[in-house]
């Protein structure tokens, strides 16, 4: 499917995005302007703005609602990779690695055929302070108060939905367009960051969460201090 839009898109004079033009860099804009006689940005399709509130955590039958209400504001790092998207069987390891040894309260949304890649042990080992669960609803996890971070392949909707909410990325893209919108995350809009290497290691993994959940902790705390 993806070549064959490689090879119709320069046909093409009218092409439609699932984007906002004010978030292009200069220079991609200028491209596709020179490349496309009429170009129409429809985005965010997926989402309404501003987010919608919350539903009662009650009426979240996967348990993520009412996990996350346990939880200190800004102190969960959400991973999700979307439905599509096989991570290598060594970087699931080397992630899972990473939040034992970060300790830091993490919601992961991992379908039930990978569960056999994480490391003997780790889901008793993190039941004190993770939650693995085969689907999360997504758009309500990013709304709530206690995420201070999302893992992301960088799908369009995800990041889309993860701005609308405020939290910061980690960004480990995949394949078509996950490399484009990783690098408009981490140097143009600079909501989040690259993971090192490209690739998920324990050493990448627990630097880019420190960063940013450091990030987290000091900003929560600024606005929680009294005024001179």
């Amino acid at each position: 499917m993806l070549g064959q839009i490689r090879h119709m898109v320069p046909k093409v004079d009218t092409l439609v995005l699932n984007f906002n033009q004010e978030l292009y860099s200069e220079p991609l804009l200028n491209d596709l302007k020179s490349k496309f006689s009429n170009l129409l940005n429809v985005g965010f399709i997926s989402l309404s703005m501003p987010p919608p509130p919350l539903p009662p955590s009650t009426e979240d039958a996967t348990g993520c609602l009412s996990w996350l209400d346990s939880q200190k504001a800004k102190s969960v790092a959400f991973i999700s990779f979307g439905t599509v998207v096989n991570i290598p069987n060594s970087e699931i390891e080397e992630l899972a690695e990473a939040l034992e040894v970060c300790r830091i309260p993490f919601l992961w949304s991992l379908r039930d055929n990978m569960r056999d890649c994480l490391p003997n042990g780790f889901l008793d080992r993190s039941i004190t302070h993770g939650k693995v669960v085969p689907w999360a609803p997504q758009i309500h996890v990013l709304g709530h108060s206690s995420i201070g971070v999302f893992m992301t392949h960088c799908g369009a909707n995800s990041v889309y939905e993860s701005i609308a909410n405020g939290v910061p990325m980690i960004c480990r893209p995949f394949f078509a367009d996950h490399k484009l919108t990783a690098r408009l995350v981490g140097d143009d809009w600079r909501v989040g960051v690259r993971i090192d290497g490209g690739v998920f290691t324990k050493t990448g993994v627990a630097k880019s969460l420190d960063l940013i959940l450091e990030r987290e902790t000091r900003e929560n705390n600024s606005e929680q201090s009294p005024g001179p």
